[in-house]
């Protein structure tokens, strides 16, 4: 061991690790053995001092700073939200080179794929900064709720996922009160939860599970996501103070036991005075989301809930439920007297609200509740013009919100395509990272799905690079060093927009910036092309280039000893490269032992998104299945994201028919839910090219693209 600081070294094996054996509450248990450094801080406000560590392999140890320094922070922070102290003297961190899951919260030593706990403030993108913050927070608030108080059984996997992945969130918006965390969870979190559970393959937050098979296959967006959504969603109806007090109820009622959601759902109850179960049972046993259909008439709007679903189509045995849905509406109607804005019914009318100036009016104020609302067409117009005027009545989260909500519409039919894109021209004079960030994946994915004509992609792309022409020149390439960490983020959104969507300032630009790149020394390299725009740069240099641009990265991701930097290296790669040759390069290189097992994802995802390679890419999967099954079975969920991700952007019928065909007489128990999902998107994109295909080539031609 050697222990990094002071001025002597000392060399030893060492285990690390605790076990502790409640037989009604069984914890994670984990022994580290090695040769690692180690840096080390203590709490300064708890009663008994907590002595914290993070474990690197030798020459990294001050990567792991960062996450060092906000280790104590949270262990203080949720000592006093959930009023139990964690209960050991020490807690360890260590960074594993190899490591399949993202991190995992064994009691006393947490650990951590490499890019999920080190962070080098030179030499790592800015989005790196803000994935060890949570990650961190997500792992110890894991102390409490899975170590302390443990769940049942895998049925209630989201009192331990759902509930660190909110928590972990209120964190890290604590710690970092100007990162806008919980606009950034909007667009993240939240939009992934509700994605997935717009799908008939998608399970309720409380699944059955009776096969061994069907666990990992639960660790997804419903169990985390959609979880911490309507935990959030929750927190807001009752008041975060008294959730977080019915929190401590429950901890302290069920420690070194096991519990379920029906536990908690009483805790908050006794403290809230409120039948908590009753409003939360729809949202955690039952399949789906709701869309509110949004009418005005005679002064009126009236909001009607029914199952939402990508395909449009819900039968009337699917659209039984009545969820309670906290409407959140702005200004609020005077004739809705509950203060929570409760929809219990079918559908619920009042009278139009009407801002000071007589302007729009708002749905999901915030967006905490978990629903998408579906407005007329004069109630969208009201809204953009209101983001055009930069109305400070719509905040990071209502922007971002209605563009998500308005985008996923489009996808499946209750609204369409031109709509979409009328409300995006109104974010023309949009500064916010969050709003930004969406912006970009809302249009790369139109841009994606409708490739299949190649003029319709060209002129998708001319709207790209138009609308981020004035914010590229506007925050043009250099990152200073003392900026806030929001401006770098959004420089680096735009940067990548705009390269993606072949902006011709941008692309020279970042073809000048990648050779001075790879011709300077390593010390020089951070000044030239900062970490945040280096994989769009990459990419852009392997798509306009060759062979020699596509070697100079494959000897960075080689030379370089940053695991974050060789995750870049792979996406770039996946995402940029062209031609037979070069793509059998790169899936030889994916599988050699220069690339570890965990990371052959990374290239997947680039190739998924590359709409020259992605069919190569899906039928070098087929040839090489059975070397994928030997190398990933039983490794939580990998075989399932290696069949959704390469068709992830695909509207081929085609593929889907080839998807049934090549699985037909396979065994897919260990990854049921996430081929059926890869079907199924694949049909909701079909329909949405069939349905909108014409429809997008004709508001593009009319407005001059």
């Amino acid at each position: 061991m050697r222990k990094n600081g002071g001025s002597g070294q000392e060399w030893r094996m060492f285990t690390l690790g605790i076990f502790v054996d409640f037989p009604s509450c069984p914890k994670l248990v984990a022994f580290a053995v090695g040769d690692f450094e180690y840096i080390e801080t203590t709490t300064t406000e708890l009663e008994t001092p907590i002595n914290c560590r993070v474990y690197t392999l030798p020459g990294l140890v001050e990567q792991g700073r960062f996450a060092l320094e906000i280790t104590p922070k949270i262990l203080e922070y949720f000592t006093k939200i959930f009023g139990a102290p964690y209960p050991l003297t020490k807690l360890d961190q260590i960074a594993v080179p190899d490591f399949d899951a993202g991190a995992m919260e064994n009691w006393g030593l947490i650990t951590y794929r490499t890019v999920a706990l080190l962070y080098d403030e030179k030499t790592s993108a800015a989005q790196m900064k803000e994935q060890v913050a949570y990650t961190v927070a997500h792992e110890i608030a894991h102390q409490w709720f899975g170590n302390l108080v443990t769940m049942e059984w895998w049925d209630h996997l989201w009192l331990n996922e759902g509930f660190a992945t909110w928590v972990g969130t209120l964190a890290v918006d604590y710690l970092f009160p100007d990162w806008d965390t919980w606009a950034n969870f909007t667009i993240n979190e939240y939009q992934q939860g509700l994605g997935l559970d717009s799908l008939r393959s998608s399970h309720p937050i409380e699944v059955p599970v009776a096969d061994p098979h069907e666990i990992h296959q639960i660790f997804d967006a419903i169990s985390y996501s959609k979880g911490a959504s309507v935990i959030r969603m929750l927190s807001n109806w009752l008041t975060v103070d008294v959730f977080l007090a019915g929190i401590r109820r429950y901890l302290k009622k069920h420690t070194y036991q096991n519990a379920t959601t029906n536990d908690l759902w009483d805790a908050l109850t006794e403290e809230s005075g409120v039948n908590v179960r009753e409003f939360m049972d729809t949202w955690t046993r039952v399949i789906g989301v709701p869309v509110l259909n949004v009418t005005e008439e005679d002064g009126l709007v009236t909001v009607e809930q029914h199952r939402f679903l990508s395909t449009n189509d819900a039968t009337p045995e699917e659209d039984q439920t009545i969820w309670w849905v906290p409407l959140g509406v702005s200004p609020r109607p005077t004739s809705i007297v509950d203060p929570n804005q409760t929809l219990k019914t079918r559908k619920l009318s009042f009278e139009v609200p009407q801002q000071k100036d007589g302007g729009f009016y708002l749905i999901n104020k915030n967006f905490t509740g978990v629903f998408r609302t579906n407005y007329p067409a004069s109630a969208i117009r009201q809204l953009g013009q209101a983001i055009l005027a930069g109305s400070p009545d719509l905040g990071v989260a209502e922007r971002a919100g209605l563009l998500a909500d308005q985008a996923s519409l489009a996808t499946s039919g209750h609204s369409s395509v031109e709509r979409l894109l009328d409300l995006i021209q109104y974010y023309k004079n949009e500064k916010a990272f969050v709003v930004w960030d969406l912006l970009d994946n809302k249009l790369n994915n139109i841009t994606q799905v409708f490739s299949v004509n190649d003029r319709t992609y060209e002129r998708i792309q001319h709207f790209q690079s138009k609308l981020i022409d004035r914010m590229v020149h506007e925050l043009g390439w250099d990152f200073p060093k003392d900026e806030d960490h929001l401006t770098s983020r959004l420089r680096g959104v735009i940067l990548s927009c705009a390269g993606r969507s072949g902006h011709e300032a941008t692309v020279k630009e970042a073809k000048r910036r990648f050779a001075l790149f790879m011709a300077a020394d390593a010390a020089e390299q951070d000044k030239i092309l900062h970490p945040t725009a280096r994989k769009m740069a990459f990419e852009v240099a392997i798509s306009q280039g060759g062979v020699a641009e596509f070697d100079q990265v494959m000897a960075y991701y080689q030379n370089t000893p940053k695991q974050d930097q060789q995750s870049m290296c792979l996406m770039a790669m996946g995402a940029a490269v062209r031609g037979q040759e070069l793509i059998q390069r790169i899936f030889d290189f994916a599988l050699s032992e220069h690339v570890r097992s965990q990371d052959f994802p990374y290239m997947l995802a680039g190739l998924s998104m590359n709409i020259k390679a992605r069919h190569e890419a899906w039928g070098w999967l087929k040839n090489n299945w059975d070397t994928l099954v030997s190398r990933y079975t039983g490794n939580m969920g990998m075989l399932g994201f290696c069949i959704k991700i390469p068709v992830s952007k695909m509207a081929d019928a085609a593929v889907l028919k080839d998807l049934d065909d090549f699985f037909a007489e396979k065994d897919t128990k260990e990854f049921e839910r996430d081929l059926e999902q890869a079907k199924e998107g694949l049909r909701i994109r079909g329909k949405w090219v069939a349905r909108d295909g014409a429809a997008l080539e004709s508001w593009l031609a009319g407005q001059g693209y």
